[in-house]
């Protein structure tokens, strides 16, 4: 670890960086704080417009949504005109037109531009395919896109509280949360249904919002609320619920190859792993012992898996995640 610290200084050491991200949880906050301390000047903007417009405009009138997004990047050039940077970072990237990073190249002749993405091109509105030319690097964390595209394979990370985790007695032997969609909501349903025939203790949680929440009630999707929250879990919440759980449960997009965070929160927190998603068995450190795949239209889980272990903890810090990214 002291090796990648090092290298981490001597790439952000005094370096600016503009840094286009992604509106995700606390995660760029967290990448925030740990480019400066390694001595990185960070100017970061959101990949998109975040304002009550966009939502509208994206759920009413969807043909304003090019133009909204052409002058959320309009606005970050006149932010930034007449500035130099040694870094354009981006993760994601969406709706990012060539001419805005050709546009930051001209202010900083001598930048490296750098693409990061954590959604397959597989996913809805996620295909980046016309950016890979515009940017010096383009890494992924998708097994699928690294193979087909010939990029680097950079998987994600997990924050730093996960690999300072103490073991405790387990209070659930099942945990599992995510973001709804309809497949996962479904997949809810079924595990629900497998813990209540075979006494396994599950916690769950899945977050919707309110109008996403009125938006499938009106396409005839009836959900029963007692399945659902309209609240999202802060970082707290989460930590103590993954910290009172024996089995983290991932149930992967079908549509992306990448190793979630959630997987990745469980080995830095060497906890078993229950995932749909196959893939997980390239990563080094794998262990049948400690990760089960399973299938979420067929759900099962073998009894002897159940039972409490622990595992050592793996390193998939950000610091290891920078350094490869830069």
């Amino acid at each position: 670890m002291t090796e990648v610290k090092n290298s981490l200084l001597m790439k952000l050491k005094n370096k600016k960086i503009l840094f286009v991200g992604v509106k995700f949880y606390h995660f760029n906050d967290e990448i925030i704080t740990k480019l400066r301390q390694y001595g990185g000047d960070v100017l970061f903007f959101h990949e998109r417009n975040v304002s009550i417009k966009y939502g509208l405009a994206k759920n009413i009138c969807p043909k304003y949504v090019n133009q909204i997004q052409d002058n959320h990047y309009l606005n970050i050039l006149k932010k930034v005109e007449g500035r130099e940077f040694d870094y354009l970072f981006v993760i994601r990237g969406y709706k990012l037109e060539p001419w805005f990073v050709e546009k930051i190249k001209s202010y900083s002749p001598h930048i490296r531009t750098i693409l990061y993405q954590w959604d397959s091109i597989y996913n809805w509105e996620s295909d980046y395919r016309y950016l890979i030319p515009h940017f010096d690097h383009v890494k992924t964390f998708d097994y699928r896109d690294s193979l087909d595209l010939g990029l680097e394979f950079v998987p994600t990370f997990h924050s730093d509280e996960f690999a300072t985790l103490k073991e405790q007695e387990s209070v659930y032997e099942l945990f599992y949360s995510g973001v709804y969609s309809y497949p996962r909501y479904e997949f809810l349903k079924r595990i629900i249904s497998y813990a209540n025939t075979h006494n396994i203790r599950l916690k769950t949680h899945l977050a919707i919002s309110f109008k996403f929440f009125l938006k499938e009630w009106l396409m005839g999707r009836k959900l029963k609320s007692n399945l659902i929250s309209f609240k999202k879990m802060n970082k707290e919440e989460y930590l103590k619920l993954f910290n009172e759980s024996n089995i983290i449960v991932d149930y992967t997009n079908e549509m992306q190859t990448g190793v979630t965070m959630r997987t990745l929160d469980a080995f830095g927190g060497g906890k078993k792993i229950l995932t749909s998603n196959e893939y997980i068995k390239k990563e080094p450190g794998y262990n049948s012992n400690q990760v089960q795949i399973f299938n979420p239209l067929d759900f099962t889980i073998d009894k002897e898996f159940l039972a409490h272990k622990s595992f050592p903890k793996q390193n998939y810090s950000i610091e290891r995640w920078l350094d490869r990214i830069f």
